[in-house]
């Protein structure tokens, strides 16, 4: 065997020429370009020996037997070898730890580029190393190993694993889903959270080589796959810049992912891989819908009170001709044509109405009621609609259901929305079918209880179910509904500490379900007094009365309707033209506008207070502006009766009629009983 010193590049650069034959005289036979060929040979080996001997690192050749041939001055130094002393000539005389497994290993896996495994062993002398393979050289019978010192090593990757470990704990505590991958799209690292959103186990993650399978198991839960894999596909063609975006997940369930991705960068500056954070923000997106949607409801609650003032006042006029020509015993087609004309009015009245009720803010002025007597009330206004669109109603309300405290007009309002739901439901579907109104005590708790409406109409799909409370949604065509019906219901309802809930009636139809809580009545409390439970308007003495109204219209129609009553009436169009008169002339009662130019309301009633004039309590004020805190704060304050426009010719006579029978200096009553409010109602539906 010769020793490792004799050994050139020669004997690895490919086979031996045949026996009897120089390398020279082989080129000259068959190579005219032998001697130059040769040349390069030498040059080449001169280039790997300077190369070798030079290295920082310690390394070794060794043959396919395992016989060490060359071994490079940190390699003697690192095996305390003399410079020019002879080497051991087995691999495992020098490493006791080696063996012929491990050789054939590295032979058979070397030249397939996959990393391999180093062979951990220790020196004669005891002291621990590393030999890995670095290359397999061009000859293919020679291995460069290199000889790394043990305990270095494993340092280096105790501490690494150390790091690694910190790394990862920290990451799996983010909330933030991580993945990162390397520059080959290998995945590095993902924490636990990624695997949380997109509802993975430890193990689905742990078998995830690169991100060709990651997409396999990723993208069938996003709503746009190709939006999940843009960034990586812009990195991997050579571009990729930081961002970030949303994109929507429908499994495990439906979220919104917000996502910040940006290669990776080491200190020069290169890209070496490329990370992504997912986040869910799901709830934060819905937080910010609803403050939008607040945002605009609050922009409408401002323009609603100047939009209602201008409309209530034509409408108020209308409806009032129309009833006066209604109560006119006029034959036939004129009449019908009356009634059309009102019907209309009070359409554009309900609108304007439900716009108020839904943007209002203040609380409900609760008084005590009888959810029975509150559905009865509301049948009743709608029975010829019911009867003439051949849409049967069954009543099944539960006697002796207990009175609570709540509003009487709004809690009136949720059943006749429900009502009209209804209606539009069975209309839509076939022009005819049955409504179901049931009232009962809820049993499981005996403080709370139920009015349930329902009908055999088209029902709701379940796609669209939990939209159907949300403000201006509607399914029904153009024309037909507002979306508001459903929206006020719900908020009236949670206004009085109630649930509203909708479920698909057995057979077909829709069910809906008011739930309100039993608040105890006090004992001097009393039912409001209003046109529903009034009785007809009593005539009373008549008397002379003054009409400040700046509409004239309105101030006309109050003019005519009051005169029919055998009143002594006299309408100004201006506020400070009436104070003159007042001070000129003898009146029973005035009628004043609550919002009026140059003088208004507030400030007319508080020049009746200034000069002692015992009109200051016989004054009605009318107004198309209940939504406004100061017009509600002014009559509350001071406990003035109001009729809200558009009002009912029977609600005018009766305010009137009430306030002529006090006595001259009697004060308005500031209870809730004396004061009177519109309430939806229609020709030929007083109640008794």
């Amino acid at each position: 065997m010769k020793p490792v010193e004799e050994i050139t590049m020669s004997a690895m650069a490919g086979p031996h020429p045949p026996a009897g034959r120089s390398s020279r005289d082989s080129g000259s036979a068959s190579h005219p370009a032998g001697p130059l060929r040769d040349a390069i040979q030498l040059q080449a080996e001169a280039t790997f020996s300077a190369v070798f001997d030079s290295s920082g690192e310690a390394l070794l050749l060794v043959d396919r037997e395992g016989m060490i041939r060359r071994a490079n001055p940190r390699a003697r130094e690192l095996l305390r070898i003399k410079k020019h002393g002879s080497l051991r000539h087995e691999l495992s005389d020098l490493f006791p730890g080696s063996s012929a497994g491990q050789l054939s290993r590295w032979w058979d896996r070397g030249a397939s580029s996959v990393p391999i495994e180093g062979l951990d062993a220790s020196l004669a002398s005891g002291h621990p190393v590393r030999v890995t393979l670095r290359a397999i050289l061009p000859d293919s019978e020679h291995m460069l190993l290199c000889i790394e010192e043990g305990s270095i090593v494993q340092r280096a990757e105790a501490k690494w694993r150390e790091v690694e470990a910190e790394l990862r704990s920290v990451l799996d505590a983010v909330e933030a889903g991580v993945v990162l991958l390397d520059r080959s799209g290998r995945v590095r690292f993902s924490n636990f959270r990624f695997g949380q959103l997109f509802g993975l186990n430890v193990g689905a993650l742990g078998v995830i080589y690169d991100f060709a399978e990651l997409e396999d198991l990723l993208a069938p839960r996003f709503r746009d796959p190709k939006a999940f894999t843009a960034p990586w596909q812009a990195f991997a063609a050579g571009g990729g810049e930081p961002g970030h975006d949303e994109i929507e997940i429908t499994r495990p369930a439906r979220r919104v992912i917000e996502r910040f991705f940006r290669p990776v960068l080491d200190r020069e500056g290169r890209s070496i891989g490329w990370l992504e954070l997912y986040s869910d923000v799901t709830g934060e997106r819905q937080i910010q819908s609803k403050m939008l949607q607040t945002e605009k409801m609050a922009a409408l609650g401002q323009l609603v009170s100047g939009i209602a003032h201008e409309l209530n006042n034509p409408l108020t006029a209308i409806m009032g001709y129309a009833q006066l020509l209604l109560g006119h015993g006029l034959l036939p087609g004129p009449f019908s044509e009356a009634r059309k004309v009102y019907s209309q009015a009070e359409r554009a009245r309900r609108i304007v109405k439900n716009l108020l009720y839904f943007a209002r803010e203040n609380q409900p002025e609760r008084t005590r009621v009888d959810l029975n007597e509150i559905v009865e009330r509301t049948l009743a206004l709608r029975s010829y609609e019911l009867k003439v669109e051949n849409i049967a109603v069954e009543l099944d309300l539960a006697p002796e259901l207990p009175p609570t405290m709540a509003d009487p007009y709004q809690l009136q309002q949720v059943v006749l929305n429900l009502l009209i739901n209804a209606e539009q439901s069975l209309l839509e579907v076939r022009g005819r079918g049955c409504v179901w109104i049931k009232t009962r005590l809820v049993h499981r708790t005996e403080d709370r209880i139920l009015l349930e409406v329902s009908d055999d109409g088209c029902g709701v799909s379940p796609e669209i179910a939990w939209r159907i409370f949300d403000p201006f949604f509607t399914t029904k065509p153009a024309g037909v509904g507002t979306g508001l019906g459903l929206s006020i219901v719900y908020g009236i309802v949670h206004q009085h500490g109630g649930e509203v809930s909708y479920e698909s009636r057995p057979g077909g139809g829709a069910r809906f379900l008011v739930e309100l809580p039993i608040v105890p009545v006090p004992a001097d409390a009393r039912t409001p007094v209003s046109p529903e439970n009034a009785g007809p308007a009593r005539a009373a003495t008549t008397g002379r009365i003054l009409v400040v109204e700046d509409e004239p219209t309105v101030a006309q129609l109050i003019a005519d309707v009051l005169r029919e009553e055998g009143h002594q009436v006299e309408a100004v169009l201006d506020s400070q033209e009436g104070l003159a008169r007042l001070s000129r002339r003898h009146y029973d009662l005035v009628i004043c506008d609550l919002r009026m130019p140059t003088l208004d309301g507030p400030a007319f009633y508080e020049a009746l207070v200034h000069t002692g004039s015992p009109l200051e309590h016989r004054i009605i004020f009318v107004t198309g502006d209940m939504l406004a805190p100061r017009t509600q704060e002014f009559l509350r304050r001071h406990g003035l009766p109001y009729l809200a426009k558009p009002f009912l010719v029977e609600e005018l006579k009766l305010a009137v009629n009430r306030a002529l029978e006090r006595g001259p200096n009697e004060k308005q009553g500031e209870k809730q009983d004396e004061k009177l409010a519109v309430s939806d109602s229609s020709p030929g539906a007083r109640k008794s």
